[in-house]
């Protein structure tokens, strides 16, 4: 397995893309964490309102270029 320093985290796209605050990530999180939901957080975010359908795939289309970028 290789480590991607490059490789962020769907929170950290979120927000830098100002879709959405620490806050509400966390939010989110936490409930992963509490066993309230074992959806994908992206997933936890849109069921909060915190996101929308659009702007999570957005994030996760940024994301994997990213990814993608590392190996080239």
């Amino acid at each position: 397995m290789h480590h991607r320093p490059n490789n962020l985290r769907l929170g950290q796209i979120l927000i830098h893309l100002d879709i959405a605050t620490s806050k509400e990530i966390i939010e989110a999180r936490l409930k992963q964490m509490r066993g309230e939901s074992s959806k994908l957080i992206g997933k936890i975010l849109i069921e909060l309102d915190y996101v929308t359908e659009d702007d999570l795939n957005r994030a996760l289309s940024l994301q994997k270029d990213i990814d993608m970028n590392v190996y080239r």
